[in-house]
């Protein structure tokens, strides 16, 4: 039985052409490292691979104690936006230990807009046991990592953290991809132009 969660908006082929860069690049102010699992949208599950997402974020609401729920604790902020770029990091034979290459300003982005994806094989001919039917595998929600939401044009090579002394940089899980449209209909007339669209929580309380 295949996961509803694998018709998601980024494991869909799509012609060959490259989307190419968004208008709202300019304006990115967040980079996510989100967990691949290999049952996709089960968080507990084995990690297979690590996305990076460059994102243009801005703050929904603050969750109180009646409007927690799922993905959502009490003290979170839930935040809205669209991907800018994406690199997906190969997991390899051992589990993804992506260290500072995240946060590094000579990351080599993959993708504009949207989440990248990956067929069968990785890169380094290690099988993805996260394979869709299709052979198409990428990040699906729910998922958790990390957020670093600051001023990105002080990133360096060595991606140290610290140099946004006011930046923050904390969990994140994102609760969904693709809304409001999805992929399909107006979605694939809207997202090539903006992003994708992305919608999640930041998670001030945790480490």
């Amino acid at each position: 039985m295949v996961s509803p969660r694998r018709l998601s908006s980024g494991q869909h082929r799509r012609e060959g052409t490259a989307w190419p860069t968004t208008p709202l690049q300019s304006f990115a102010n967040a980079r996510l490292l989100l967990n691949e699992n290999v049952i996709p949208g089960d968080t507990s599950s084995a990690v297979v691979g690590s996305h990076v997402l460059e994102c243009f974020l801005q703050r929904d609401n603050y969750i109180s104690a009646k409007e927690n729920g799922p993905g959502v604790d009490t003290g979170d902020f839930t935040y809205q936006g669209y991907i800018c770029r994406a690199a997906r990091l190969d997991a390899g034979p051992e589990p993804p230990n992506p260290g500072a290459i995240w946060l590094s300003s000579e990351l080599v982005w993959q993708q504009n807009g949207r989440r990248v994806t990956a067929d069968g094989a990785s890169p380094t001919g290690a099988n993805s046991t996260g394979a869709s039917p299709s052979g198409v595998t990428t990040v699906v929600a729910p998922c958790e990592g990390a957020i670093w939401l600051g001023d990105l044009t002080l990133l360096n090579p060595a991606g140290d953290p610290r140099v946004d002394p006011y930046a923050q940089h904390t969990q994140f899980w994102v609760l969904e991809f693709g809304a409001t449209y999805g992929s399909g209909g107006i979605g694939a007339l809207v997202q090539p132009l903006i992003g994708e669209r992305i919608f999640g929580t930041l998670k001030p309380n945790r480490q």
